[in-house]
């Protein structure tokens, strides 16, 4: 037979068979070699490989991704699979009667897992390198869309004391400049060290180095530079990027220990899983100095560099966004 021909119901189903009982195992702590069932089902299935039976089970992980049930643990689920496959998946979940999940649960039982693994290499660079970590380790997709990273619920790590980015957005309208090219230019610094104009800052209620400071009025928020208003930001605005992004949050707490290989090493401890954000709170924390914008703009032979308008908060004043928080402990 060869190897690109579409697969037989009993390959499907030995697949799907063995999925599960890969899921069942994960999910009890216990001991598991995906290579090893990949050859195994191989040596039955002889027309094909390992690799084959591989892919195939990141397929199963699209199907029940896509349908909020747990997924196996290392398998990234991968699109593109043929509806006999589905169907498969489908009828093993209906006559296995497999109980339901509130998708909290389902992040919360890998989170487990992964605790229960201790510290692991840190993927990534950069101050996203947590972030690119906890996605990497739960199997899904990078994600820099509009849409919530897991199954719904926006994935977000806290390490150390630093600000918190809840999500970037560009101004409503300029005041004190046509864009932000003409911001940097008028508002800027020049950074001798990087030979460039820049403009990198960040400012809550307070005037900073700059003379940056934000003021919250009604239906929106200002960036003024001492007595000149810069921009400014509608409440719809901010009310669409964070119910766009923040309906249901997870903030995932990581520490970080000294691999024996020099390299450093995360464990995920505990999650604040954080549901409806509010404006009206988010106001209001703005008022009160618990709201932060960064500036990340810089130009160089005529080039403008921007890493977005990021709006942050203190770590220890993110449930005060919300209306429901709950803190879940991982150990």
């Amino acid at each position: 037979m060869k190897r690109n021909t579409p697969w037989t119901e009993k390959e499907i189903q030995a697949a799907v068979t063995a999925y599960f009982e890969l899921l069942n195992s994960q999910q009890k702590f216990e001991p598991t070699n995906k290579s090893a069932i990949y050859r195994k089902l191989s040596s039955i299935h002889t027309a094909r490989s390992t690799k084959a039976f591989e892919l195939k089970f990141q397929n199963i992980s699209a199907v029940l991704y896509e349908e909020k049930l747990p997924y196996a643990d290392g398998l990234r689920p991968m699109g593109n699979y043929q509806a006999a496959l589905k169907i498969a998946v489908l009828d093993y979940l209906k006559r296995t009667k497999l109980k339901e999940q509130p998708t909290i649960d389902i992040l919360v039982d890998k989170l487990k897992r992964l605790h229960y693994r201790d510290f692991l290499p840190v993927h990534g660079k950069g101050t996203g390198r947590y972030g690119l970590s906890l996605e990497h380790y739960l199997s899904i997709p990078q994600n820099s869309s509009k849409e919530a990273d897991f199954m719904g619920i926006e994935l977000k790590t806290k390490h150390g004391k630093s600000l918190q980015t809840l999500f970037s957005r560009v101004p409503s309208r300029y005041l004190a400049c046509k864009d932000k090219n003409q911001m940097l230019d008028k508002f800027g610094y020049f950074d001798k060290k990087r030979e460039r104009q820049a403009l990198y800052t960040s400012f809550n209620n307070t005037s900073d180095s700059l003379g940056f400071y934000l003021s919250a009025q009604k239906e929106k928020i200002v960036v003024n530079k001492k007595k000149i208003k810069v921009l400014e930001y509608d409440d719809g605005v901010l009310a669409d990027a964070l119910l766009s992004k923040h309906n249901e949050t997870a903030y995932v707490s990581v520490s970080t220990q000294r691999l024996k290989n020099g390299k450093t090493g995360c464990r995920f401890d505990q999650l604040l899983y954080c549901k409806t954000p509010s404006l009206f709170r988010f106001m209001h924390m703005a008022k009160d100095g618990n709201v932060y914008l960064d500036f990340t703009l810089s130009e160089k032979e005529g080039r403008v560099k921007d890493h977005g308008f990021l709006w942050r908060v203190p770590q220890d004043a993110i449930g005060d966004l919300y209306l429901s928080t709950q803190l879940i402990d991982l150990h």
